[in-house]
C-alpha cells in the first residue's frame, strides 16, 4: 500500500509538471484575469442593480453574484480543456507502450492524471475567486461567506466535468473527440433535457448543468426570476444547493470509476 501511494505521488508530480508547462494552463489564467475584469468593469460601468428588470439593491452579494458567478463557466472550461486528452492520448500517441508495462497499476496512473488535472483546475477556480474576493473586499470592505460555499461548489462541479472528461478520454481514441463529447453533454445534450422538464412543470435536478447553477444560488438572490419575464412565462427554478451538491458528487463517483475501470481494460491497438 506505502509503495503504490509512493508512485502515486511519482505519477501526480510528473503528470502535474506537465500541465504546468502547457501553454494552455497559462492562457487559461490569463483569460480568468480578463473575465474578471470585464466582469467588474461591467458592473460598475452598467450600474447593474439598476438594469436589472426587478428591483433589487446593490450589495456584496449582488456583486459576487455577477462577478464571481461565472465560476461555473471556468471550472467546466479548465476542467475539459486539462482533462480531455490525459488517458486518449497515451492511446492516440502510442505513449502507452512505454507507460503501461512500468510497474506501476493502471488505476494508480488514472488517479495521479486525475490528482494533477484537479489541482491546475483548482488553481485557475482559486484565481479567479481571489480576484473577485479582492474586488469585494476592496468596494464594499466586506466578504460573504457565501462567496467559500460558491467557491466549493464550483471545485465539486470541476470534479465532475473531470471525471465526465475522463471517462470520455478513456473511452475514445482522440483527446480532441473526449474534448469535444463533454463539452456537447454540458452544453447541449443536458440543456435539452433541461428545457425539455422546465417547460412541462419538472424540476430537472438530475441534470448537471442544472445543478451547476447552485453556484450562483447559493448567494440567495432570486436570479432565475430576474429573467422570467423575457423567457415569455416559462417557469423558470433555481437548484437547491444541497441537492445539487450530492448531484455534482454522483456525476464525479460514478463516470470516474468507470474510466479507471475501462482504461484497465483497454488495449493498446
Amino acid at each position: 500500500m506505502n509503495a503504490e501511494f509512493e508512485k502515486l505521488k511519482v505519477v501526480t508530480k510528473y503528470e502535474l509538471l506537465k500541465q504546468v508547462r502547457r501553454r494552455r494552463f497559462y492562457g487559461a489564467l490569463i483569460l480568468v484575469v480578463i473575465a474578471e475584469a470585464l466582469a467588474i468593469a461591467l458592473y460598475k460601468g452598467l450600474n447593474i442593480p439598476e438594469a436589472l428588470p426587478i428591483p433589487i439593491p446593490d450589495s456584496p452579494k449582488l456583486f459576487a453574484l455577477f462577478v464571481a458567478g461565472m465560476g461555473s463557466s471556468v471550472a467546466v472550461l479548465a476542467a475539459v480543456f486539462f482533462a480531455g486528452d490525459s488517458i486518449a492520448s497515451e492511446f492516440e500517441r502510442k505513449t502507452g507502450y512505454i507507460l503501461f508495462p512500468n510497474p506501476v497499476k493502471r488505476s494508480t496512473l488514472v488517479v495521479g492524471k486525475y490528482a494533477a488535472c484537479f489541482i491546475v483546475t483548482a488553481v485557475v477556480l482559486v484565481s479567479a475567486y481571489a480576484l473577485a474576493s479582492a474586488a469585494l473586499v476592496g468596494m464594499y470592505r466586506q466578504l460573504p461567506v457565501e462567496v467559500l460555499g460558491s467557491l466549493g461548489l464550483a471545485l465539486l462541479l470541476g470534479c465532475s466535468i473531470l471525471g465526465l472528461a475522463f471517462l470520455f478520454s478513456s473511452l475514445l481514441k482522440g483527446g480532441m473527440g473526449a474534448t469535444i463529447a463533454t463539452l456537447l453533454l454540458f452544453m447541449l445534450i443536458f440543456p435539452i433535457i433541461r428545457m425539455g422538464l422546465t417547460y412541462s412543470g419538472r424540476e430537472p435536478w438530475f441534470t448537471l448543468d442544472y445543478a451547476a447553477d447552485s453556484v450562483s444560488s447559493v448567494y440567495g438572490i432570486p436570479f432565475a426570476e430576474m429573467w422570467q419575464g423575457p423567457m415569455g412565462g416559462m417557469a423558470l427554478m433555481t437548484p437547491d444547493p444541497t441537492t445539487s451538491l450530492f448531484v455534482m458528487l454522483a456525476y464525479f463517483v460514478a463516470p470516474f470509476v468507470m474510466s479507471i475501470w475501462i482504461t484497465k481494460r483497454r488495449e493498446m491497438l
